[in-house]
């Protein structure tokens, strides 16, 4: 806790000096300044919590430092010293928070009285003050989840009773009357692999980014709201109070803010509700259903109004070759497994339309048929082990290229690398080695370090994500998230051992790029922060 002493005359100031307790009252720092400007520039640059003033010094007095600190200053405690048992100059103390008005020659017990209630005054009051900043912070973090929920019951058409509505117009400060109302859908999924890989270990902060860009844009509430459907995590949607037209001029300058912040731009269904609030949710079912039906082949237009392509196309689905594919991948060889593939593709590539709802029930075929075949070849599974609980990314990864198109290169590769894989694992399951479990788990222990997530490692081993979960969890008794966190703050703990490390360093060198990750996934597995640990090592020589 630091002190300040304002007077004109040294002496005095060094008298105080002497009299106070201030190792037992837990002041550790005792400023000086000879008037009120030089103690204006020391609480400014110092931050005191207590301040010992007189009244008359030449320049700045205190009865103009008591108004100032009053104004810029108000939690600081004040105690005047004076010379002047002047009534004037009291009340004027009073009016602004000073504490006591000591009288000069200040009396040794006088004077450590005073301090000593300053002291607690202050530190109860700094206890408050540090409560009420907690509990705003929990409530800010709540409001906007709380305000998602509100806003994705109104989507999805439980929330159009008049209790609903009025909580909505309380808590957003929605206008009163709403004469029409426009939505506009878009999907974190549709954005390419590459931009995915970047958020990977923060997916939140990807839709953090876009949220604060729509927000941004939307300006206020009487023009619009922009939330995340909660029900649909990869969503984000805007209502609009306007015309078609203003959103879509809204939408081009969020998607130029995107660009900017994270160098790619969305797609956007929009629709219109005439009818509010009964009407949201058919008009967000019908923006969802343009976005997700629009033409991934070829196409300029980033906003969609019109359902651009059919659901269903003319070509067969990924099951109807399921047994060409599944022999392809038994044989492990790469040319049958291209020939099968290149079989199966040769249609779609001459097709002029392919919804991305189509990509997104391809890439759900190819994981149900993957996880089958694997499960089927390893026997019944028990109930216990089908309970385990994926963790996987709240985005899906289709085979967009940057500009939220279909690649046909992306989806020939991915197609024929998870075959290959496949047809490795099954083989491996008929034969004790080598283990794909274990071929997993040594490949973590050597690449812990980089950003690993469990769509790469099911790429890179060409098997299914659930299978991996799932069978991660019984030969190792962890998710596989878990087993790389434990092989994390393992070798944490041994560079924290050399103190010329910082935390921040050593986050960084076992895979962490957010050093308040690190300390929070290092405190969930060891129950200390990572300070605390070194604390603990250095303490008992280790």
């Amino acid at each position: 806790m630091k002190a300040l002493l304002v007077d004109d005359e040294q002496h005095v100031r060094h008298a105080i000096q002497l009299l106070g307790h201030w190792d037992d009252l837990g002041i550790d720092v005792l400023l000086e300044a000879a008037d009120g400007n030089e103690a204006i520039e020391a609480i400014t640059a110092h931050q005191p919590e207590i301040i010992l003033s007189d009244m008359r010094m030449p320049g700045k007095d205190g009865m103009a430092l008591l108004e100032w600190i009053s104004a810029h200053a108000p939690h600081c405690k004040v105690i005047v010293i004076s010379g002047y048992d002047d009534f004037e100059l009291v009340r004027h103390a009073i009016r602004h928070g000073g504490m006591d008005y000591l009288l000069k020659p200040v009396e040794a017990d006088e004077l450590n009285a005073s301090l000593m209630k300053a002291v607690k005054s202050w530190e109860e009051e700094h206890t408050l003050r540090t409560e009420s900043t907690k509990q705003s912070i929990v409530v800010n973090r709540m409001r906007p989840h709380y305000q998602d929920r509100l806003l994705t019951e109104l989507a999805i058409g439980r929330g159009n009773t008049s209790a609903h509505i009025q909580r909505l117009q309380e808590e957003l400060n929605l206008p009163r009357l709403i004469p029409m109302c426009c939505v506009a859908v878009t999907s974190l999924s549709h954005l390419d692999a590459d931009c995915l890989a970047k958020y990977r270990s923060q997916p939140d902060l990807l839709v953090f980014s876009v949220l604060n860009i729509c927000a941004e844009m939307m300006r206020t509430p009487d023009e619009g709201v922009t939330f995340r459907q909660l029900n649909q995590p990869d969503e984000i949607v805007l209502l609009h109070w306007g015309e078609p037209s203003s959103l879509v001029r809204i939408l081009d300058s969020i998607n130029d803010g995107l660009e900017q912040t994270i160098q790619r731009r969305l797609h956007f269904g929009i629709s219109t509700c005439e009818n509010y609030p009964a009407g949201i949710s058919g008009a967000y079912l019908d923006a969802s259903s343009k976005l997700w039906r629009r033409n991934t082949i070829f196409t300029q237009q980033r906003i969609h109004s019109t359902l651009e392509s059919s659901s269903r196309n003319k070509g067969q689905r990924l099951t109807a070759f399921e047994e060409p594919m599944r022999i392809a991948a038994l044989s492990c060889h790469a040319a049958s497994v291209t020939d099968t593939v290149t079989a199966w593709l040769e249609p779609f590539t001459k097709l002029e339309v392919i919804s991305a709802e189509q990509l997104q029930q391809w890439m759900q075929e190819l994981e149900w048929m993957l996880s089958r075949w694997l499960d089927d070849a390893d026997g019944q599974l028990s109930p216990e082990e089908e309970s385990v609980e994926d963790q996987f990314p709240p985005f899906a990864e289709l085979p967009f290229d940057a500009e939220g198109l279909l690649s046909f290169p992306l989806l020939r590769s991915l197609l024929e690398q998870r075959l290959l894989a496949a047809g490795k694992a099954l083989t491996a399951q008929r034969h004790a080695d080598p283990d794909p479990m274990r071929e997993i788990a040594r490949y973590m222990e050597a690449h812990y370090q980089e950003d690993l997530s469990l769509q790469q490692i099911a790429a890179r081993f060409y098997l299914s994500r659930e299978y991996i979960s799932r069978k991660f969890k019984q030969q190792f008794g962890l998710n596989w998230s878990e087993y790389l966190g434990k092989l994390r703050i393992n070798n944490a703990k041994l560079l924290l051992q050399n103190p010329s490390l910082r935390v921040a360093k050593v986050s960084e060198m076992v895979g962490f790029q957010d050093e308040k990750y690190f300390s929070k996934v290092f405190k969930k597995i060891e129950g200390i922060t990572p300070a605390e640990y070194r604390k603990t090592i250095s303490g008992t020589g280790s």
